[in-house]
């Protein structure tokens, strides 16, 4: 029995390295996507004045977009592996219900991260 709850053990802490991991790597790159490194300002005699960000104030913005969704993504895992609420299988209209509320919390969580690093940027 304790061997059982080990091995248990060792797949969950898997589960949220990967969930880590994984969301660490897409945060970096929808961070690319959503948050630019110019700044365009247009004058009202035409002109326009391009300033781009350091580098480092770039990395450290994305790097601290990153690290906020991975977090988010291994609480996200902790509570669906400590709140399971069936141990059978499940069906095929369950697997897409699944799914399609996965994506949704996913996307949310990506949208209240932007607009917290928006926010206090």
């Amino acid at each position: 029995m304790n061997a059982l709850l080990q091995r248990k053990g060792d797949l969950v802490e898997r589960k949220l390295i990967k969930a880590g991991v994984y969301s660490f790597i897409i945060g970096l790159l929808i961070g690319v996507v959503l948050f630019p490194d110019k700044e365009t300002i247009k004058f009202a005699s035409g002109v326009k004045e391009i300033t781009y960000e350091p580098m480092r104030v770039y990395l450290m913005k994305l790097i601290r977009f990153s690290a906020l969704l991975s977090l988010f993504a291994i609480a996200g895992g902790w509570l669906k592996e400590r709140f399971v609420l069936t141990n059978g299988k499940t069906g095929f209209v369950q697997f897409i219900r699944g799914w399609v509320l996965s994506f949704v919390l996913v996307l949310a969580v990506i949208l209240l991260a932007s607009l917290f690093v928006g926010v206090f940027r």
